[in-house]
This record gives C-alpha cells, sequence and structure tokens, in this order.
C-alpha cells in the first residue's frame, strides 16, 4: 500500500466535517448533459461523493421511483438540516441526442465543479453498460455490445475481455470511472422476471471464466468493476424494484452456485461489489445483504476476503422501501458495511438520507469511525484511479479517436454477428425470399433506451429490413401491442404471404411483451418468424414457426437479425445456447397479459407502452 497515497488521504479526511464525509457515501445520479441548481447543488452543498448517469433525456425531482415516492413524511429534520434546489421537468418529455464528445465536456464541467469543494475531492462517475437494453449511454454512435448472455453463448473468454476492455476504454476516456457490472448473479430460475439475459448464464462452472475475463478487461482499462448483485439473485422469481425476496438456498448449494461466482469476481480483482436487496435466510433471517452485518462484514469482507468498495443496489427500491425508511436505510446499509449508497430517483430525498446518515452518527448508533472507513476506501480507490490530478481534463478527442474508429465499430458489429442463434425454424421458412410479401412488425423500444440520432431509433429493424427488399409492409406497436395494434397487425397480415417481427424482453415493461400478438397471428393462420433478445419462453415463445435470438436489443444486433433473415449472413458454428431450457419447458405456460383498450398515439410517454 502507497505510503504517499495513505499520507494524502488521512490528511483529506483530517479536514473533512462530518457532513462531508457523509456526503462521500452518496452516489446521487445526473440525468441529460445540462447542469441545473440541483444537478450542481447535490455536488456543492450535499458534497456528493459521485454520480450516476442515466438514460433519460432530463433531470427531475418530479420522478416516483417504480411508483414510489422516497420522501419519509416522519422524518424529523435536525436543527441544521437544509434542502437543496430542486428541478421539476417532466421526466418523460423528449430530449437530445448528447454525443460522447458533448457528454465530455458536461462530465469535465462537474469534475471542476466538485474539485472546487473546500474538500477538493473529485466524483467518483458511475454507469450501467450491461448489454441489451441495460446500457445507460446510447447516444452519438457509442459502442454498445450484447449482454452477458450473449457472450457465452460465442463462447470466447478472449472476446468477453476484448468487449469489456473496449467499453471500460471507451467510457473511461469520458470521465466513467465506474461500472455496476459484471453481473455475477447465476440465473438458475429461468422465470427470473429480473435478471435473465444480464447473467452469464445458469451453470456456475461455466460462466466464471467470462466473469472474469470481464473483470479484468475493465480494471485493465481503468475502470472499476462492481460485481452484483451478491450474494445473488438469479433463483429469484421477483423483480426487487417491486418486492424483498428471499433466496432460500442451503449453504452447500450457496457455496456451489451463488458464492462461487462472485468469489470467481473477487479474485479476479474487482475493485467493487453491489449489494442485493433479497434476504438469505441461511446467513441472515431477518435483514436483507444490503442491510445485513452478517452478510457484508461476516460472510464478504471475513470469510470471501473482499477488500474492496461496497455500494448498495438502489436504496430506493421497493424491496428496502416497504419497510425501512429511506433515511434510516441508508444509515443502517452504511453500518452493516456498504461503503457508498446509491441513490436513483430518489431527487426529493437526497438531504433527508445525508442528514439521516449524519444523525445516526451523532445519536452513537452509527460509529464515526465506520462512517472513516468508507470514506478512505473511497478516497484510495480515487487516488488509485489518479482522479485527484484527471478529474475535468478528459480530451474529448480520445473519445472520438475510441468511438469512431473503424476497427471498433467493426468489431461490436462482429460480435453482435457471433452470439446470433436460429433457435428453430419448424417450417423451413428461412432464409426468406424476396418473391415473399412480408409483413414486418417492429415494437418500439423504450425512448430513453435509444440513442434518439440514426444509429439508434425506434424503427432500426424495419430500416434494415427494407435494405434487403422493398416487398415488406412496414408495421409497429408498442412494446405490449395495444388492442388497435393487434387489430391493425391482423388486418395487414391478410396482404401478406408471412409475418417477421420483434417479440423482445425488457424488464422495464412489467405489461410484457408481444407474445400475445404472436397467438393472434397464428390463430389466424399466419406463419411467424419472431426475433427476440431473450432466449426464455417470453422472448422464444413456442407458438412461432422461426424464431432468431440475438440476445440484445441493441442497434448492430437489431441490424444483423435482418441479415440473418434474409440470409446475407450466417450463424457461427461454435456459438450455442448457453442455458439449459430443459427445465422451463416442464414450468406451465405463464398466464398472457392481456393488450390495453387505449388508442395508441405517436411520440408519446414511452412508459406507457407508447412509440
Amino acid at each position: 500500500m502507497s505510503k504517499e497515497r495513505d499520507a494524502f488521504v488521512s490528511a483529506k479526511i483530517a479536514k473533512m466535517s462530518l457532513l462531508e464525509k457523509c456526503g462521500q457515501l452518496l452516489t446521487f445520479t445526473w440525468r441529460g448533459a445540462i447542469p441545473t441548481p440541483s444537478g450542481i447543488e447535490q455536488i456543492t452543498k450535499l458534497h456528493a461523493g459521485g454520480i450516476c448517469l442515466e438514460p433519460y433525456a432530463l433531470e427531475t425531482c418530479k420522478n416516483l421511483y417504480w411508483g414510489r415516492s422516497q420522501v419519509d413524511p416522519n422524518f424529523e429534520k435536525p436543527a441544521d438540516y437544509f434542502d437543496i434546489s430542486h428541478t421539476w421537468f417532466d421526466s418523460r418529455a423528449f430530449g437530445i441526442s448528447v454525443t460522447p464528445e458533448e457528454l465530455t465536456e458536461a462530465l469535465n464541467n462537474l469534475q471542476k465543479i466538485a474539485m472546487e469543494r473546500p474538500s477538493g475531492i473529485p466524483l467518483h462517475v458511475t454507469i450501467d453498460m450491461e448489454g441489451d437494453f441495460k446500457n445507460d449511454y446510447s447516444a452519438g454512435g457509442v459502442l454498445q455490445f450484447i449482454p452477458p448472455m450473449g457472450i457465452t453463448a460465442i463462447g470466447d473468454v478472449d472476446l468477453a475481455y476484448k468487449i469489456a476492455n473496449l467499453m471500460g476504454r471507451q467510457m473511461a476516456a469520458m470521465g466513467v470511472t465506474q461500472f455496476y457490472h459484471p453481473v455475477c448473479d447465476v440465473n438458475i430460475n429461468p422465470l427470473n422476471p429480473e435478471i435473465g439475459v444480464r447473467s452469464f448464464g445458469d451453470n456456475a462452472d461455466a460462466i466464471v471464466k467470462f466473469i472474469e475475463a470481464t473483470v479484468r478487461g475493465y480494471e485493465d482499462a481503468g475502470v472499476t468493476a462492481t460485481v452484483k448483485h451478491f450474494a445473488g439473485r438469479g433463483d429469484s422469481s421477483t423483480d426487487a424494484h417491486d418486492t424483498l425476496d428471499i433466496c432460500r438456498g442451503d449453504k452447500q448449494r450457496m457455496q456451489d452456485v451463488e458464492l462461487k461466482a462472485f468469489q470467481a469476481g473477487i479474485d479476479a480483482g474487482a475493485s467493487a461489489l453491489m449489494t442485493a436487496h433479497t434476504i438469505f435466510p441461511v446467513y441472515d433471517e431477518e435483514y436483507p445483504a444490503t442491510l445485513s452485518k452478517k452478510i457484508l462484514t461476516d460472510l464478504l469482507r471475513g470469510e470471501m476476503g473482499f477488500e474492496g468498495i461496497i455500494v448498495s443496489d438502489a436504496i430506493g427500491m421497493a424491496a428496502i422501501l416497504k419497510k425501512w425508511p429511506l433515511p434510516l436505510a441508508c444509515a443502517m446499509a452504511i453500518k452493516a458495511g456498504v461503503d457508498t449508497i446509491l441513490l436513483k430517483a430518489d431527487d426529493e430525498s437526497r438531504s433527508q438520507c445525508l442528514f439521516g446518515i449524519k444523525k445516526a452518527v451523532e445519536e452513537g448508533w452509527l460509529p464515526e469511525e465506520r462512517v472513516n472507513d468508507a470514506v478512505r476506501r473511497l478516497l484510495n480507490r480515487k487516488y488509485d484511479q489518479g482522479l485527484f490530478e484527471k478529474a475535468g481534463k478528459m480530451d474529448p478527442k480520445e473519445v472520438t479517436a475510441i468511438v469512431r474508429n473503424k476497427e471498433n465499430r467493426d468489431f461490436s458489429w462482429e460480435v453482435a454477428r457471433k452470439a446470433l442463434l436460429v433457435v428453430r425454424d419448424d417450417k423451413k421458412l428461412l432464409p426468406l425470399s424476396k418473391d415473399k410479401r412480408v409483413l414486418v412488425i417492429e415494437q418500439c423500444i423504450p425512448y430513453e433506451f435509444l440513442g434518439k440520432d440514426m444509429y439508434s431509433h425506434a424503427h432500426m429493424f424495419c430500416e434494415q429490413m427494407t435494405k434487403h427488399s422493398t416487398n415488406i409492409i412496414l408495421d409497429d406497436t408498442a412494446f405490449h401491442a395495444s388492442e388497435e395494434d393487434v387489430e391493425e397487425a391482423l388486418a395487414l397480415a391478410k396482404e401478406a404471404d408471412l409475418v417477421v417481427m420483434t417479440n423482445y424482453y425488457a424488464r422495464i415493461e412489467k405489461r410484457g411483451n408481444n407474445t400475445h400478438l404472436v397467438k393472434a397471428l397464428k390463430k389466424a393462420g399466419h406463419d411467424v418468424v419472431v426475433v427476440t433478445n431473450f432466449p426464455y419462453r417470453k422472448g422464444t415463445t413456442t407458438m412461432a414457426d422461426a424464431v432468431v435470438c440475438n440476445f440484445s436489443g441493441t442497434p448492430d444486433s437489431i441490424r444483423v437479425s435482418a441479415d440473418l433473415v434474409f440470409g446475407t449472413v450466417k450463424t457461427c458454428p461454435t456459438t450455442k445456447m448457453p442455458i439449459d431450457l430443459s427445465a422451463e419447458a416442464n414450468l406451465p405456460e405463464e398466464p398472457e397479459v392481456e393488450p390495453t383498450r387505449e388508442k395508441r398515439k405517436k411520440n408519446v410517454n414511452v412508459w406507457q407502452g407508447k412509440c
């Protein structure tokens, strides 16, 4: 351990007030690229340790997190309490496409603001860039890749490292310091609504090498790798955004499955780990991992030897909020061993959380030594990443050199091509003949996860299909087709020889995807080819005649799927289904979600499934 670093960090901590220390433990979201009073004051007044980039176009505090407010109505404000400015933009308003160069300048600006604070401490800048529908920055042609399960399908460990390293270098050049990735959850429950393709697979022994390669790729690029969600959410049948789940695996199962995957990430050198809002009774019957000293301190640090930064998952999820008020939960998590709290759509409660931690220290039940320990760990990492020297000084030209590089862009396309699988083709419909009249039906991907430019937009699949044939009819639907969508598709299908449609799955769309539309088309007697990102039944629905799985709703994966449908590219012979689907085959069909009757309108709220 560096003596120079120890002396530097110790001197910083000695000069920090308790409020500054507590602020350093908080990671607030930052949306868009526009400086606002609230975005600035969460750094200057709340002493934020870091920011988390999100895909939304505009900053807002008028944003319920999965339908819930994070404000604690019973919070007792201490005498020194203060609030900060708020921004009352509509969170669903359409925004602008921010290029990588523009994002670099915006992050430079925020870092300069941070460095001008009395503490002179830079921000850690975090983001989710998992692939598929979990790329929280997708504008300006930024390189995007398939999610972990697609990487396992390809089966090339060196490729896994190269993807991670390129992604790390790309985002680090913009000023990002930490990825909330890789996902180490072993997805042993095929009906898991939250993890799915975010996992490398359902076999711990098979996926550890890909976890290790991904961690090394990120860390070698200078980005903090964050293994998540400890101690494993792969056996869950619920979404932590909605409810607190219980994982009932015994110690032997946990050692052989869940913990094996995390130990691989730890041993590979992951500098951070994110907690799960899940109860693991074999270790702690009362508290979820995020709030459990038995799991975070005794198991993780004691038995597994993890010395890095412990990050909470977004603390405002219903799994926590339904039982523990947010300010209390923040303090409880720090006491249990968490070093930094992730606050996502908790805008109006930001001050409450800061003062909730400070109050817990002043009341004596959260030791200041625990706060100092967390601050020291965070500052050590910032020092090791060189942030005290380079924060706010990133060169947009370096970003351009990576993002616009033809070799890198060709690599992105090649990875997408290698991940393609034809799951089945019962009637030998593929490749399509241009003599056939084809109805193409494309779901509209949620607007927040599109780049809002010509490379990443709502009709990428239709665009690419048109490059192969003009003997097609183009149609779109909401992500979960409404009754009007279904009626329109059935009418148009009468004019076509067959239907090619997307049936993506995204966990954020609670009403489901387009399985019900496949059923309606089949009932009407049409041949249906499905393109999906999801290898489980929610994507590959047994009702379709042919299914192509690309593992990802990202631009290259979507476009290359159209190429495969028309036969201009072939599947890679070494790519295999990375999961065992036999268990799912024995499960009953899930009940369908009925389409809504509301009239679909263009260019309105995408979170209501509109396009």
